[in-house]
């Protein structure tokens, strides 16, 4: 099931004026800026977190974001979801949850910067890696197939103009099946997530594509969705790519015009070995 392109970008920005300096002059213009607001989530009556995100596709992130925390595997786990927001809050209620999962994670502030709520990057004790997944089936993934995936993503990337919006994009062998929008990137790979346990899409024989850097954070994420491929335009991080490599994760980096970077499980991308 592919997604709706339409409004992908309504509540994602505002318009704000500024002054422009360009070619030896200035001028006064209307310019697109990402929106960013708080938005606590309640589970079970209590407060749990508050994460500051752009505020789309609420339901999505949401879900995502429970999941990639090991709260639910399925979205039919929650029996209430309320998004209010007006009062930035969403309340959501899980029969099954125990409340001493709530008292081990504790409360916490999210930034749209990074992932905890702490200052840095996720931290490799703070996940269980042998509880992860990913599955070892070889993809026919050449350089023209990942060139195409990224013509997709920009095509909607380029309909956004304020340059503050990270982008995260999942596929099949013949097409993008979603593409959601943040100015947090961790947001932004929640609300695929959601997306994709919204309407029931297996994640072992897909692909992301990302638009940012592959911090400790992004692989974290993408291992906990069960997404074996992983492709960006921009840099990964050391202790990204020790994730990755430990979680059976490809790594794909730096693709832009003629150049991309493979970093880690080239094995799994067989066109890609052939050439090598």
């Amino acid at each position: 099931m592919a997604q709706s392109a339409d409004h992908l970008f309504d509540n994602a920005i505002r318009i704000f004026p500024r002054h422009h300096y360009t070619q030896g002059q200035w001028r006064q213009e209307p310019t697109e800026v990402v929106v960013e607001e708080a938005l606590t989530l309640f589970v079970n009556g209590r407060e749990f977190v508050t994460m500051v995100v752009t505020p789309t596709d609420v339901q999505e992130l949401v879900m995502g974001f429970l999941a990639a925390e090991g709260f639910i595997q399925d979205a039919a786990e929650l029996s209430v979801f309320q998004y209010h927001p007006e009062e930035g809050q969403v309340w959501v209620r899980i029969p099954g949850l125990k409340p001493e999962r709530l008292n081990q994670f504790g409360k916490r502030y999210l930034s749209g910067c990074c992932g905890r709520g702490r200052p840095g990057f996720y931290f490799a004790d703070d996940i269980n890696l042998e509880g992860l997944s990913i599955s070892t089936l070889p993809y026919e993934l050449g350089v023209n197939r990942i060139r195409q995936m990224f013509e997709v993503l920009s095509q909607h990337t380029h309909q956004q103009h304020s340059g503050g919006l990270h982008a995260a994009g999942i596929f099949d062998y013949r097409q993008m099946l979603a593409v959601y929008f943040d100015a947090g990137r961790h947001n932004a790979l929640d609300k695929l997530y959601g997306y994709t346990l919204l309407h029931h899409i297996s994640r072992d024989d897909k692909v992301i594509v990302f638009s940012g850097r592959l911090s400790a954070e992004v692989i974290v994420k993408t291992g906990r969705m069960g997404v074996p491929v992983l492709i960006s335009n921009a840099a990964p991080t050391t202790m990204g790519l020790d994730l990755a490599d430990q979680l059976g994760i490809t790594i794909v980096g730096f693709v832009r015009n003629n150049e991309m970077s493979v970093y880690t499980h080239k094995e799994r991308l067989l066109s890609i070995l052939q050439d090598m």
